[in-house]
């Protein structure tokens, strides 16, 4: 067993509104197998979690530390992560993030941009998601779910190695929920591996492990064996 990922001792402040810093992260160190498929990222408002994500995703290089994916320490440049990301990595936000004056296909085709076939790349996500045949609809006309299932075919036309989840079920009622969770658990079989960074008690037991960030570090809640 390899790490898929992994952060060593990560140092992070934070700039407040009023010109303040205060100590985000302090010797962090978080890794993940490439056997593990869903780990939950658990924390009160303001520890940190959507900023650990973005770190993961590449879109935030101002920390002390290193990140290290599937064996190779990635550099804090913008532009060379902008491409690991659009290699290995897929996002999903809790407010979808879609361009409501675009269809369905042309949303998800984002995600497809520089990809071989990337019409039939995105009917395949869509196939996924459960909305197949949908590229022609117009966003403006989607269920809070539909809206949701279109980011995470968004994320996946490209078949990406890890998915990384904002507070993803957040705005739905608790049978979208548990459709968007079945739909994951799909995924993960498929292979692709998810951190999710949640407040929600019925995503974080979906996932196979838990991690809670306090006191400035990442503390493991619960593994499923």
């Amino acid at each position: 067993m390899t790490d898929l990922l992994e952060l060593k001792s990560l140092r992070k402040k934070l700039r407040e509104p009023n010109g303040t810093t205060r100590l985000l992260f302090d010797e962090l160190h978080f890794a993940m197998a490439d056997t593990e498929r869903s780990t939950a990222l658990l924390g009160r408002s303001g520890s940190g979690k959507s900023t650990l994500l973005r770190i993961v995703a590449g879109l935030d290089v101002r920390y002390d530390g290193t990140y290290v994916f599937n064996g190779r320490q990635l550099p804090k440049a913008l532009d060379p992560l902008a491409d690991h990301r659009h290699e290995h990595i897929g996002l999903v936000a809790q407010s979808y993030d879609l361009l409501d004056d675009f269809s369905v296909g042309q949303n998800v085709a984002f995600g497809a941009r520089g990809l071989d076939q990337p019409q039939r790349r995105v009917s395949e996500a869509l196939t996924l998601v459960g909305l197949a045949g949908q590229e022609q609809k117009a966003v403006t006309k989607l269920s809070g779910g539909e809206a949701q299932r279109v980011a995470i075919a968004r994320a996946i036309v490209k078949r990406p190695t890890l998915i990384l989840a904002d507070e993803p079920t957040g705005a739905l009622d608790h049978g979208t929920e548990d459709d968007i969770l079945d739909l994951f658990a799909d995924l993960q079989n498929d292979g692709i591996s998810f951190i999710i960074a949640t407040h929600s008690p019925r995503v974080a037991a979906a996932c196979e492990r838990r991690v809670t960030l306090d006191d400035y570090r990442l503390v493991e809640t619960a593994r499923v064996l």
